[in-house]
C-alpha cells in the first residue's frame, strides 16, 4: 500500500507540473486533471484504509493485552498443581507459536512495502529489544516463507507445526543437495507436515535433509558423498585441543576432532563414566558433565600406571609438584604445580603424595638446588599387586572403578607417621581418594574415615555424621558376600582422635 501511495504520489506531481506548462492547451489540460481526480481518489481511499488498519491494530493490541492479563492470572489459579500448570504451559507454547506465524507474516508485509529509508531488520534491532543477527535471521525466514515455503508458513500460523518444527523444516529444505522444482518442494512440505505430530524439530530436519534421497537418489547419493569427504577434510584441518589454567584452580579444557576421533574418545569416556550409584554415599549427586570429568581424570589414571607412555626427557611423563619440608611432615600447607606455576591446594597435596615418588631436594637461600637425594616411592610394585589382588578397584562402597584407574590411599597418614604396607594401604579412585583424604584443620566427625579390620584385612567406611549421625561402618558390596561384618569396637572407635592426631 505505501508503495503505491509513493507512485501515484509521483504521477500527481508530474501531472500539476502538465497543467502548468500547458495552460493553453485543452486536450493536455483535461488529461492532467483527469489523471489528477483519479490520483486524489486514490489517495482518499488508501489514507481511509490506512487509518481503519490503524484503528483495527490498536484495537487488536488491546485484545491482545487484555488476553495477556487473562494467561497471566491463570498462574495464580495453578499454584500447587503441576499438572494443571504444565496443561497451561503448553497452551501458552501453542499460542506463542501461532502468534509467531503471524509475526512471520507482518515481517513480510513490512518488507515488502518498500518504505525509502527503513531496514525491518534494524528496525526490530533498535526498538523490539532483538539482535542484529537474530532480527536479520527472522526476515530472512519471512521471506523464504512466502517464496519458498508458503504451506510450512499456512501450518505455521495455524498452529499445525510449532516454531522450532517450522524452522527445522525451511532448515533441512534449504540445505538439500539437489534443485527441487515449485511441484516437488511443495511436495516435500506437505508430507514433512504430515510427520509434526509425531516428530519433534530435531527430527523433522534430519527427515528435511533426506528428502533428497526419494526425489534424486542417485545424484542425491553422490552430492552427499562429496559433501562428507569435504567435511572431514575439514574437520581434519581444524581437529584442536587446548588446555590453559583458568588461574582459579582449575584447568579448561576445549577442542574439537573429527568425527571418527571423536566417538573413539566418547567412547571409552562413557566405558569410565562413574555410575550415578557410586556417589550417592558421598552425598553428592554431580551431573553427567561432572561424571564425565571424574572419568577423564580415570582414563588418565589408568595411562600413567600403565608404563607405556613415552619417555620425555629420559622419564616417564609425572606431575611435579614441590612441597616444603615442613608441608610435606605436616600436611597442612599448599604446594606448587611446577609445570604451569599454579598453586595447589592442601588438600590435593596431600592426595597426591599418598601414591607418589617423593624426591628429597635442598635449595639454597635464592630456592637454587644444592642437592637432590635418591627418589623413593611409597606404594611400590609388590605392595600395590598386593592390593589389587585384594581390594580389586576403589573399595569406596558403590564404585566401579577398576584397579588401573585407582591411587594407593594411607589410612593413616604417612605425613602423621603412617607406614607403607598393605595393612594401612587401600585403592581408592581419584574422586573418592579426594573425599576421603583427611585434613588436620577439621574434626574427624565430619569427614570419611578408613578403617582396616585386623581380623580380615577388609576396608570399611565410617561417614561424617552430616550423612549419618549415627556413622555405622560401611563395606564395598564386592565383599559383602563374604560373610563379613563391622570390626569389633568400630563404631565406638569412631568418635576418638585418630592415632596420627596424637
Amino acid at each position: 500500500m505505501v508503495g503505491h501511495q509513493h507512485d501515484v504520489g509521483m504521477l500527481l506531481r508530474l501531472s500539476l507540473r502538465e497543467v502548468v506548462e500547458h495552460v493553453g492547451d485543452r486536450r493536455v489540460m483535461l488529461a492532467a486533471l483527469s489523471t489528477i481526480s483519479s490520483s486524489v481518489r486514490f489517495l482518499s481511499v488508501a489514507t481511509a484504509r490506512i487509518v481503519a488498519m490503524k484503528d483495527i491494530a490498536e484495537a487488536g493490541s488491546e485484545q491482545l493485552g487484555a488476553v495477556l492479563d487473562e494467561v497471566a492470572a491463570l498462574a495464580v489459579t495453578v499454584r500447587g498443581n503441576a499438572s494443571r500448570a504444565l496443561e497451561v504451559v503448553s497452551r501458552i507454547d501453542r499460542l506463542c507459536d501461532r502468534l509467531q506465524g503471524v509475526r512471520m507474516n507482518l515481517l513480510l508485509e513490512a518488507q515488502l512495502s518498500g518504505e525509502p529509508g527503513l531496514s525491518v531488520a534494524e528496525r526490530l534491532h533498535s526498538t523490539n529489544r532483538v539482535s542484529r543477527s537474530s532480527s536479520r535471521r527472522d526476515v530472512r525466514l519471512a521471506c523464504d516463507l512466502s517464496d519458498r515455503f508458503p504451506l510450512i508458513a499456512q501450518a505455521w500460523r495455524d498452529g499445525v507445526v510449532s516454531e522450532s518444527q517450522a524452522r527445522a523444516i525451511v532448515a533441512g529444505l534449504k540445505h538439500l543437495p539437489v534443485v527441487l522444482t515449485r511441484l516437488q518442494l511443495e511436495e516435500c512440505q506437505a508430507e514433512l507436515i504430515a510427520f509434526a505430530d509425531r516428530l519433534d524439530p530435531d527430527e523433522l530436519r534430519v527427515v528435511a535433509e533426506r528428502m533428497a534421497e526419494v526425489i534424486d537418489p542417485e545424484r542425491a547419493e553422490a552430492l552427499e558423498a562429496g559433501r562428507i569427504e569435504r567435511d572431514a577434510r575439514i574437520a581434519h584441518a581444524r581437529r584442536a585441543l587446548v588446555v590453559v589454567p583458568d588461574h582459579h584452580g582449575s584447568m579448561l579444557i576445549r577442542g574439537q576432532l573429527p568425527i571418527a576421533d571423536g566417538e573413539l574418545f566418547l567412547t571409552q569416556l562413557t566405558a569410565l563414566t562413574p555410575s550415578a550409584a557410586s556417589y550417592r554415599l558421598a552425598g553428592e549427586l554431580p551431573d553427567r558433565q561432572a561424571r564425565r570429568a571424574d572419568a577423564l581424570v580415570r582414563w588418565c589414571s589408568i595411562v600413567a600406571a600403565s608404563g607405556e607412555l613415552p619417555a620425555v626427557g629420559g622419564d616417564r611423563p609425572q606431575v611435579l609438584v614441590t612441597l616444603g619440608l615442613d608441608a610435606l611432615v605436616q600436611g597442612m600447607r599448599a604446594g606448587t604445580v611446577l609445570a604451569c606455576g599454579e598453586p595447589l591446594s592442601a588438600g590435593e597435596a596431600r592426595r597426591l603424595s599418598c601414591d607418589a615418588h617423593i624426591t628429597p631436594t635442598v635449595l639454597g637461600g635464592a630456592s637454587e638446588v644444592l642437592d637432590v637425594g635418591r627418589t623413593h616411592r611409597f606404594f611400590t610394585r609388590p605392595i600395590r599387586a598386593a592390593l589389587v589382588l585384594r581390594d580389586q578397584g576403589c573399595v569406596f562402597p558403590g564404585c566401579d572403578a577398576p584397579p588401573a584407574a585407582c591411587e594407593g590411599h594411607h589410612t593413616r597418614p604417612w605425613w602423621a607417621g603412617g607406614t607403607t604396607c598393605v595393612a594401612n594401604g587401600v585403592l581408592l579412585c581419584p574422586y573418592h581418594h579426594r573425599l576421603v583424604e583427611p585434613d588436620p584443620n577439621k574434626s574427624e566427625q565430619v569427614q570419611w574415615q578408613v578403617l582396616i579390620d585386623p581380623g580380615t584385612g577388609l576396608p570399611w567406611f565410617v561417614p561424617p555424621r552430616q550423612i549419618d549421625p549415627l556413622r555405622a561402618p560401611r563395606l564395598h558390596h564386592r565383599f559383602l558376600l563374604n560373610g563379613t561384618s563391622p570390626p569389633t569396637g568400630a563404631t565406638a572407635d569412631v568418635g576418638t582422635s585418630p592415632v596420627w592426631r596424637s
